[in-house]
């Protein structure tokens, strides 16, 4: 019979429980790398997206892992569809190395296909391929778009998307670089979900003069323009390692996406 004074069991169990927690970030393989909050406010609190399928006071939530592939990202999406109906979705996502997004599962069902969820899209270098993950087969929804240039999702929102875009630019300053953006837009009952993309131009318009600061970080932010139909022009700021900052389109109704919370827990 072994015997132990509580000063002794106090020092075992907290061996033990670092112990297993080591144990656990190993099993995972898994470093957080960070994690943080976007919010999207627009002009006279209009809402984002398709009139259909409209989204009010959106804020993503997120944390972000180093894995031996690239990074993990998992979070969840706050919002109001229609106004007024609270919305609580979670996504988790797989990006490479520079933060470019290879993968994205959402937990949420599609507004005209009950039978849904999670919807998984593929990021592949010239295809885009997204799948409702139906129960039943009889109501599978397959969406593939073949892509021309680098691109980005605009819609659902996606800041880790739209940042990977500013990849594809030139470091050359203003020369344009051609670009695609997909909208997945929900139609109707007879054709659920539908791929629209539209061509356009991004460029590199150098770093920023202003610092941009949050939760006591700050960058010099790279600058870049984004000019394609569905958002007309956008300027995207992102930190040196590729993390969206700020992207704002200047014209009416104006609209902003921004990191309103920040904390880095490693480097990238």
């Amino acid at each position: 019979m072994f015997t132990f004074h509580r000063g002794t069991l106090v020092v075992l169990s907290a061996v033990l429980l670092i112990g297993t927690r080591l144990s656990a970030a190993q099993e995972t393989g898994r470093t957080k790398v960070a994690e943080g909050e976007y919010k999207v406010t627009m002009e006279g609190d209009l809402g984002s997206g398709p009139i259909e399928t409209e989204i009010f006071h959106f804020h993503e939530s997120w944390t972000l892992w180093r894995t031996p592939q690239g990074y993990d990202l998992e979070g969840y999406r706050n919002y109001e569809s229609p106004r007024n109906e609270h919305h609580r979705d979670r996504f988790v996502a797989k990006l490479t190395h520079n933060l470019q997004l290879v993968s994205i599962k959402e937990f949420a069902r599609l507004v005209f296909r009950r039978d849904s969820g999670p919807l998984t899209c593929e990021f592949l270098p010239q295809h885009l391929r997204c799948d409702s993950g139906a129960k039943d087969p009889a109501n599978e929804v397959d969406v593939q778009s073949a892509m021309d240039h680098p691109y980005a999702l605009i819609w659902p929102l996606s800041a880790f998307s739209l940042a990977g875009l500013s990849r594809a630019a030139s470091a050359q300053q203003n020369k344009p670089v051609p670009i695609q953006v997909v909208q997945l837009e929900q139609i109707g009952d007879v054709l659920p979900i539908l791929a629209i993309r539209s061509d356009g131009l991004i460029r590199y318009l150098g770093q920023g003069q202003n610092s941009f600061g949050v939760s006591g970080q700050s960058w010099h932010p790279n600058v870049y323009e984004l000019t394609a139909s569905p958002v007309r022009k956008m300027i995207i700021w992102t930190s040196p390692e590729g993390l969206l900052l700020v992207a704002e389109r200047p014209s009416w109704p104006n609209g902003r996406m921004e990191l309103v919370k920040f904390t880095r827990f490693a480097d990238f």
